[in-house]
């Protein structure tokens, strides 16, 4: 496919995604709306900047790329803003910074150019001890096309694998946390504690089902207006939508990340530069990967880790990370 077919279903994708996220944080959480305007300008800003870089110098600058992501990530665990239980922003200004999305393009920069992968290993776990086990699997994802087309890393992940089942009792018991345990157990049965810990998912899986064909309209949604689903702007995005757009309205959205995930998958196999090739098959894991989770935690089928929906949950710095590595992925 010629490069210049590539924009059409990258632009729609895109504005069928803006579109979406705009109109239902105007309706469901108007106060985020100009910050989340000014996102995607900077984003749209990120996109062309990592167009216009050279993929072919990625090597040139995989390691202070690597140093100046750790170093991020280290801030927030010293002076970061302490939220819920974890530290995983920094206050710049009126910025809020979150580390652990905006250094992903970098450290698959560096993935793609290094012969050092496991020092990937580094930031997931300066990110794990924040404590946000969901963006350590995020940015532990980015590992699997280095993972896939090494043999040595391949047999040894499945090791890992093998060795995580067999030991799963003793995670489960002294590797995670109370919160983390809460989270699994009510993922297996939400309707044990309906009103406190089930309660995120059962009004959810309301939201969803009430939103019908058509859904019930703009402003209209009374899971979302009347605040009976909690982070309906953030980790429950997808529900908040489905009940205001319904069926029809998910259609689209799921027609918008084929679109693009199409697009960038179908431009990844005509590469023959391998450092974009990597790193482009790593953005792809990582959208998939979040598709996957958050919408598989607000229809309850796997357990709520707090992994935003890409390009529709409120965030600045997701957005920004996202669309600049976009443009790096289509920089060739």
């Amino acid at each position: 496919m010629s490069k210049k077919f590539f924009w059409l279903p990258i632009a729609i994708s895109l504005l069928i995604l803006a579109s979406v996220n705009l109109t239902m944080i105007s309706s469901i959480a108007p106060s985020y709306l100009f910050k989340q305007i000014l996102a995607w300008i900077f984003s749209i800003i990120a996109f062309f900047i990592g167009r216009f870089l050279n993929p072919k110098q990625m090597s040139l600058y995989k390691w202070p790329l690597f140093i100046f992501s750790v170093l991020l990530l280290i801030a927030p665990l010293l002076s970061g803003t302490f939220i819920r239980g974890s530290r995983r922003w920094l206050n710049i200004g009126p910025l809020n910074l979150q580390p652990s999305e905006s250094t992903r393009p970098f450290l698959m920069m560096f993935l793609s150019s290094t012969t050092l992968p496991l020092l990937h290993l580094i930031p997931v776990f300066l990110i794990a001890i924040e404590p946000d086990l969901g963006s350590a699997v995020s940015v532990l994802v980015l590992m699997l096309p280095v993972v896939l087309f090494n043999p040595k890393l391949l047999k040894l992940a499945i090791i890992c694998i093998i060795c995580g089942l067999i030991c799963s009792p003793l995670i489960w018991r002294y590797g995670l946390k109370e919160y983390q345990k809460h989270r699994i157990s009510t993922f297996i049965n939400p309707y044990a504690d309906p009103l406190n810990k089930g309660y995120n998912v059962i009004q959810s899986k309301i939201a969803i089902g009430s939103g019908g064909f058509w859904g019930k309209g703009y402003k209209k949604g009374t899971q979302g207006q009347l605040l009976f689903l909690p982070e309906k702007h953030t980790d429950f995005m997808f529900a908040a939508t489905a009940e205001e757009m319904g069926f029809i309205g998910i259609i689209l959205i799921f027609f918008a990340y084929y679109l693009l995930c199409s697009s960038l998958l179908t431009h990844t196999y005509s590469l023959d530069n391998r450092p974009l090739f990597i790193f482009n098959f790593g953005i792809f894991f990582l959208i998939w990967f979040q598709l996957f989770i958050n919408i598989g935690m607000n229809i309850g089928i796997l357990p709520v880790t707090g992994i935003p929906l890409p390009f529709l949950s409120v965030g600045g710095s997701s957005l920004v990370s996202l669309l600049f590595s976009l443009g790096i992925c289509f920089s060739s």
